[in-house]
């Protein structure tokens, strides 16, 4: 299966321990790295362009993929393009109205996991780390949408608008990310675009938050981050320098078998 990893880049030693330094890129066909660009919609327009191959996968570049990744992403979309060959976007880590949010994903700190399951279920928005979709479905991103937040739920929607389905499959991989007390105020900017954009769909449930026309998400988040402060219950969690020592760790105890060992168990018995 042919594959492109692209990722838009603005720390190069980020990228360097996290999504250079994972082993399941080397059997991607390339790897497009986005520079210099004001938005993550701008800069994966551009790649998708550039790309060679059908299949793109946008990944963080504080995202670590473990070796054999691309094994459990086909052996997820295998039986999914027979049930939905119409499928829009996929990702490791989603939500669906009204409930928990669904997807295999390790953050630094452990701030987010599901035990690895079967097959795809489908979500109604997916997180950023990873989107992955076909160069011939024609979705793109849409570059009103400013800053580097909650592009992938509105790329979702317009997935969802054309009649597409979105999925969460259980690929895990590691976001060596930093956790910070509060949003940034750029999240928020996008999150009143898209109340804007998709007036029409509300309430839309995002992994990180609702979406709502009075936007009471964003009162009630501050408020009950400022008393967590206060009450020294919200630490702030920051990068390490090998995200494949927390995955080597994950393997140690047996959190989760390697994806490639999970490719061979699912493989056909061939004969002498």
């Amino acid at each position: 299966m042919q594959w492109s990893v692209i990722s838009a880049v603005n720390d190069e030693r980020v990228l360097k321990s996290s999504l250079l330094n994972s082993p399941g890129i080397e059997s991607a066909a390339e790897v497009i790295l986005q520079r210099g660009y004001p938005s993550a919609a701008a800069a994966y327009n551009a790649a998708i362009q550039k790309a060679t191959t059908d299949l793109l996968v946008f990944v963080h570049q504080d995202v670590y993929l473990p070796e054999g990744w691309i094994d459990s992403v086909k052996k997820a979309l295998e039986p999914l393009s027979l049930q939905d060959p119409n499928w829009g976007i996929v990702g490791v880590w989603g939500t669906l109205e009204g409930k928990h949010p669904v997807g295999c994903l390790y953050w630094t700190g452990d701030l987010g996991w599901e035990e690895p399951f079967e097959g795809a279920k489908e979500v109604e928005s997916l997180d950023e780390v990873v989107l992955i979709f076909r160069k011939s479905s024609g979705l793109v991103f849409d570059e009103r949408l400013p800053g580097y937040h909650l592009y992938g739920a509105d790329l979702c929607m317009e997935a969802i608008s054309r009649g597409k389905k979105c999925y969460a499959i259980s690929a895990l991989c590691i976001h060596n990310t930093n956790t910070e007390r509060f949003l940034p105020l750029q999240f928020w900017k996008c999150y009143l675009f898209m109340r804007r954009k998709w007036k029409d769909r509300l309430p839309i449930d995002t992994p990180c938050t609702r979406i709502t026309f009075w936007c009471w998400p964003i009162i009630r988040w501050h408020l009950v981050c400022a008393r967590d402060v206060v009450l020294g219950r919200r630490k702030k969690l920051s990068r390490v320098e090998n995200p494949g020592e927390i995955y080597d760790t994950l393997l140690a105890r047996g959190v989760v078998p390697p994806a490639r060992v999970q490719a061979r168990a699912s493989a056909p018995a061939t004969g002498e």
